[in-house]
């Protein structure tokens, strides 16, 4: 529960507001304070004052702790001016502080200090009472780091996180939930990071850019929704969904310390990620472009490492309910697409060129429809869950990307299998599959004799995978190989037709 909580306590800090509010000053600002009573005593302020179609909240600060860390921040005066059109102008200080007492029960004891800073920044509210839109623009919004104070003190340089050409639209509304949604698009995200060791000289730098970055979260939550649970009430409601997409992309980094030093560098052409949670499931996928990296390490690595992927990508998805049309869907997939490794690597593994280096990939795309028995984020089933030897059952899953590519070899395949889950005899205790796995083999062989004058597999010992090879699969051309895998309605295991099983 603590990163939900947090979050919303980050959120609140940084955009002045997180609240639902209406179209006058006053009805903005108490139904903010009504939002910020999960806060409880946290929340204060100096006193407020209305004057003509302005309303000044004095010295507004928000502070949360636990027992490892506590937050304060010291937002100022906040301007709320009605503008005479049903929507409501918000302005607040130009900068503020920020400090972050951190007491770790392991670790050493840190005192935080950040600057939060925006210019030209436009905070819009309109809507009605129980729909509140916010519509936001900035020519930048950004927090610098002051100082780390503590155990090992660090001297700050410049550390910086800036948002330039910020826009974005974020609206709350209740029925009988709350409904929070927002839009955030970034023309540039600019990452800056100077470090001093105080006591020993070492400098660390980092810097990164990122360019059209778009970000955007679909929140629902119980009203008066206990941050402080010991499990989220996702069997009230609360769900979300959320991600972004970002475009081309740069980082750098250099360090040197006493008996260290190196650098490095990558940039990405661009990418994104999406996930959504809620009672019924999980889903996480993301994918980043023309990834280029650089490492050098020499005290660590003896030798530069350089790599390239054209592509790295994933997608997962996690039934957690029983659901009430029958089976649901599951899934897991990734792929590591084009990666191209330096010629320094290569020849360390390989100094004689023998192996193809050619761009290798990995790839495996797996859907399954399952049956859970527990809807598994209910307080109520958590015992049964926890009791059960079995939480559910598959009911069939299909291969549908197979790809493994490098060292001038290729294996691909595809396949899909029932599950019959009242047979558990014919395989031992195991639901009894039907279906059958294509395989195409290509390359393998020549692998083989490579991997032999390499020294890496004795003559001897590469006879046994040969003959497997021979049993399991067919020749259809110059080392091409096809293998067919067949589980039929009797139990059978064929390979291309012969029975195994």
């Amino acid at each position: 529960m603590k990163s939900i909580r947090y979050s919303s306590i980050i959120a609140a800090i940084l955009c002045g507001t997180t609240a639902s509010a209406d179209v006058t000053a006053k009805q903005v600002w108490d139904n903010w304070t009504g939002q910020m009573a999960v806060y409880g005593q946290g929340f204060t302020t100096g006193g407020e004052e209305m004057s003509g179609d302005t309303l000044t909240i004095s010295d507004v600060k928000i502070e949360k702790s636990d027992d490892e860390a506590s937050i304060v921040a010291e937002l100022g005066d906040i301007i709320l001016t009605e503008n005479g059109d049903g929507t409501v102008n918000i302005t607040m200080a130009a900068s503020y502080p920020i400090t972050v007492d951190l007491t770790p029960e392991y670790g050493d004891l840190a005192t935080v200090n950040v600057t939060v800073s925006q210019s030209d920044m436009v905070l819009k509210v309109s809507g009605e009472p129980n729909a509140m839109i916010y519509d936001i623009t900035a020519d930048s919004y950004g927090f610098r780091l002051d100082s780390i104070e503590g155990d090992k003190s660090m001297d700050v340089v410049d550390v910086a996180l800036t948002m330039l050409d910020l826009s974005g639209t974020y609206s709350v509304s209740e029925d009988t939930l709350t409904r929070i949604a927002y839009v955030f698009n970034v023309g540039v995200l600019d990452i800056n990071a100077h470090f001093n060791e105080t006591d020993q000289g070492g400098v660390f730098q980092a810097n990164g850019d990122i360019a059209d970055l778009a970000m955007f979260a679909n929140i629902v939550t119980p009203i008066d929704m206990d941050f402080d649970a010991d499990m989220p009430p996702f069997v009230d409601g609360l769900a979300m969904e959320g991600g972004y997409s970002f475009g081309e992309t740069a980082y750098s980094f250099d360090f040197d310390v006493i008996d260290d030093a190196g650098s490095g560098s990558a940039t990405i052409d661009g990418g994104g990620l999406e996930f959504s949670f809620d009672v019924d499931g999980a889903a996480y996928r993301g994918e980043s472009r023309g990834i280029d990296m650089n490492l050098s390490i020499p005290n660590e690595i003896p030798f530069p490492l350089q790599a390239s992927l054209a592509k790295y990508g994933f997608d997962i998805l996690i039934p957690l309910s029983q659901g009430a049309d029958g089976p649901r869907d599951a899934r897991l997939a990734f792929n590591l697409t084009d990666l191209t490794i330096g010629e320094t690597l290569w020849n360390i593994g390989d100094p004689a060129g023998v192996l193809p280096r050619d761009p290798m990939t990995i790839a495996l795309s797996v859907d399954a429809q399952v049956t859970p028995f527990f809807d598994f984020l209910d307080p109520a089933q958590q015992e049964a869950v926890m009791m059960s030897d079995i939480p559910g059952e598959v009911n069939g899953v299909q291969i549908t990307e197979l790809t493994v590519r490098g060292a001038g070899a290729e294996i691909t395949g595809d396949g899909a299998f029932t599950f019959d889950n009242t047979d558990l005899e014919t395989f031992d205790g195991f639901p009894r599959p039907e279906g059958q796995a294509t395989f195409a083999i290509n390359g393998i062989n020549g692998l083989v004799d490579n991997l032999i004058q390499m020294g890496l597999i004795p003559e001897d010992q590469a006879m046994m995978p040969r003959m497997m090879l021979g049993m399991f699969a067919t020749t259809v051309g110059d080392d091409m190989l096809t293998s067919t895998i067949e589980v039929n309605p009797e139990g059978h295991v064929l390979a291309n037709g012969q029975r195994l099983r």
